[in-house]
């Protein structure tokens, strides 16, 4: 009876752990930087043009009627309302208004629609876990007025925005629970429609608040 005793008090102390037996290492388990719903605004401004018809069947086409704009210069301004759907990925809805203007003409568009952004450098070099690459698409309206001849043709439409650039967004802050970031974001935007077209390249600062930690 007393071997069959120490022979199982033997095997229990094999399988209790030392105090000092080293614990798993979980130090390549990567820590969330998104997650949540993610709420933003972008402002900034840069370089556009645009060019059309009146949107009038009977004008669309017609050489006479025609307008552009050359190079204009103005502003725009930007709401985001998404999800973290990973650490890479943030996905859901965007609006934009821009505005451009020269000696001769005004240009206004505005723009809705989906909105993705993806972050591809988180794991092959850390160092860069904030540079991104985004995508926009939707509805968009715009129009082309002379700001010197009152009679002048001008233009407008409404159809397809297409937008894409590249930002980095460095994270800080605390607060409800999540964290903000922020960062300078760099993009090209399209308007296309019949009568109208209006392309603008833009620099703006972007700021977003993750809900998540």
């Amino acid at each position: 009876m007393l071997p069959l005793v120490l022979a199982a008090a033997a095997g229990a102390v094999a399988v209790i752990p030392t105090t000092g037996a080293p614990l798993a290492d979980d130090s390549n388990v990567h820590a969330k930087i998104r997650s949540g719903v993610v709420l933003g605004l972008s402002a900034g401004g840069g370089v556009g043009a645009a060019s059309g018809y009146p949107n009038n069947s009977t004008e669309i086409g017609d050489p006479a009627y025609h307008s552009a704009s050359g190079t204009m210069f103005g502003s725009s301004a930007s709401l985001l309302v998404m999800g973290a759907l990973s650490d890479y990925v943030n996905f859901g809805f965007w609006f934009a208004r821009a505005e451009f203007r020269n000696g001769d003409w005004r240009s206004e568009g505005t723009g809705g629609g989906l909105r993705v952004e993806l972050f591809p450098l988180i794991a092959l070099y850390p160092r860069l876990q904030g540079l991104g690459l985004f995508g926009q698409f939707g509805v968009g309206g715009g129009s082309l007025a002379s700001t010197t001849v009152p009679d002048a043709p001008g233009s407008s439409g409404t159809q397809s925005f297409v937008g894409t650039g590249a930002l980095y967004e460095w994270s800080f802050g605390k607060v409800l629970g999540g964290h903000l970031a922020a960062g300078p974001s760099l993009e090209y935007d399209a308007i296309f429609s019949q009568p109208f077209e209006r392309h603008g390249l833009l620099a703006t600062a972007r700021l977003v608040f993750y809900g998540g930690p």
